[in-house]
């Protein structure tokens, strides 16, 4: 068994950074979105802008994202993010009107798009087999804790409502990314792909340890590269059309689950389900996000022992539950006691998301695509995926003020359903399987379900 030491860490850590700017800048928002609305006397449909220009940017940076990390590297990617994340906090910290706002959000917004696609690429990439799915994890967690470092500003500066500190506050992570990727090595299988074996083999030596072990997985590295890049057609094609649905589905799935429009509007879900007061709005969505952070630990701890199917499955079926149960409570009259217990339901909604859908998309995106058409492949997936995640950020509003809160939750409850059916019957489980081995797979025309299997 391969185990991971301090260089490999410390890259994981610093490149995970992304993740926590990923989580806090699409949920700081949450709570500065009513000073922000009172500031500029901003209507519904302004207010959803300013939310989902993040998510549009983040769409348009996936898609740019792609041919970037195979020209430059992902090392070099995240370094322009993190210079990308300052320079879209600054100028949305000092706007002086929703425009100009808005175009700041989108900038940030840019960056997390960038991020969300290089980050797990470059950890998968890192990380030897045996522990990649709890690696990859590590930008879960951080992504789920920025989101609860974000809700924490937001309920620290809530009795002040000074918004612009709200989102000022991100610089620092910002920093750390952009200064932090300066001294960390490069993808070895990137710089396979551009023939420079000798430092890859260096760097696979210090990131595992044991030269030995080192050349062992150069070779598998060799021996399955391609050198020729997938053109965004060749990504629709025979061989690789099956992974790629699985992919964009797990990505759209994710969105339409509902999870963000807790993260980006939580203290309006808290006013619909009976809490009326703005600091208990902020306290319970701060609940929600640390709830979401610390299952996100828990996945990431028995990753790599329990597999990622069964998580897939269970996660998605207790999501479909809670949401379900909610809606039945909801249904009735609003009390004190129905918000305690509607609370709860999100609590546990929470929980299956995150250890399904909310953690698992970005590490098997990460796994199932050949290195070849990875790049292509992961930047078109996150683009849909943002795109979803769009719609859903630009229209919640809307719906919810159309529908109500019962009907809304209904939709993503039926789509919980969806996904347990479609993971029973497409994704694979590959739990400890080299890479190497499922791009092999691919190649030879395995049915997705059994991809994580060594066939002879």
């Amino acid at each position: 068994m391969i185990g991971f030491n301090r260089y490999l860490l410390t890259t994981i850590c610093i490149s995970a950074t992304c993740g926590l700017l990923f989580g806090f800048d699409t949920s700081i928002i949450a709570g500065a979105s009513p000073f922000i609305q009172e500031q500029f006397s901003t209507t519904n449909a302004q207010l959803e802008m300013v939310v989902s220009a993040c998510v549009l940017g983040a769409l348009f940076g996936a898609l740019s994202s792609g041919k970037l990390s195979d020209n430059l590297g992902r090392r070099k990617l995240l370094i322009i993010t993190g210079i990308v994340f300052i320079l879209g906090t600054l100028f949305a910290a000092f706007a002086h009107n929703v425009n100009a706002l808005i175009i700041g959000r989108f900038i940030i917004g840019f960056a997390v798009g960038m991020g969300s696609f290089t980050t797990p690429m470059f950890i998968a990439e890192m990380a030897p087999a045996n522990t990649r799915g709890r690696l990859v994890l590590w930008n879960g967690a951080f992504l789920t804790g920025g989101q609860v470092l974000a809700f924490l500003v937001n309920y620290s500066l809530t009795a002040t409502g000074n918004w612009r500190m709200m989102i000022l506050s991100g610089i620092i992570p910002s920093i750390i990314l952009t200064i932090g990727m300066l001294f960390m090595p490069e993808s070895p299988k990137w710089l396979v792909s551009k023939n420079h074996e000798e430092k890859a083999l260096a760097i696979l030596e210090k990131l595992r340890g044991n030269l030995n072990l080192a050349t062992t997985e150069l070779q598998l590295i060799k021996e399955t590269l391609n050198n020729k890049k997938a053109k965004i057609s060749e990504i629709f094609g025979k061989t690789l059309r099956p992974v790629l649905m699985i992919g964009l589905l797990m990505g759209v799935f994710q969105q339409f689950m509902g999870i963000n429009t807790v993260m980006y509007y939580g203290p309006h879900i808290m006013k619909s389900i009976g809490f009326s007061d703005s600091m208990t709005q902020m306290f319970g969505t701060l609940g929600l996000g640390i709830t979401n952070f610390l299952f996100t630990i828990v996945t990431l701890m028995f990753i790599d022992k329990l597999g990622r199917r069964r998580f897939l499955l269970i996660g998605s079926m207790l999501a479909a539950l809670s949401l379900f149960t909610m809606v039945f409570l909801l249904s009735s009259d609003i009390s004190g006691f129905t918000a305690y217990l509607a609370l709860i339901c999100l609590i546990t909604y929470i929980i299956g998301y995150c250890i399904s859908l909310g953690s698992l998309f970005w590490l098997m995106i990460s796994e199932i695509f050949p290195l070849h058409a990875r790049g292509t492949c992961m930047s078109f997936v996150v683009a849909i995926q943002w795109g979803a995640n769009f719609i859903v950020a630009a229209s919640f509003l809307t719906i919810l003020h159309a529908l109500g809160i019962a009907a809304t939750f209904s939709m993503y409850g039926i789509i919980a359903v969806v996904v347990f059916i479609f993971v029973y019957l497409k994704v694979p489980e590959t739990k400890g399987i080299p890479l190497e081995i499922i791009e092999q797979n691919i190649k030879n025309g395995i049915p997705t379900r059994l991809l994580g299997k060594i066939h002879n």
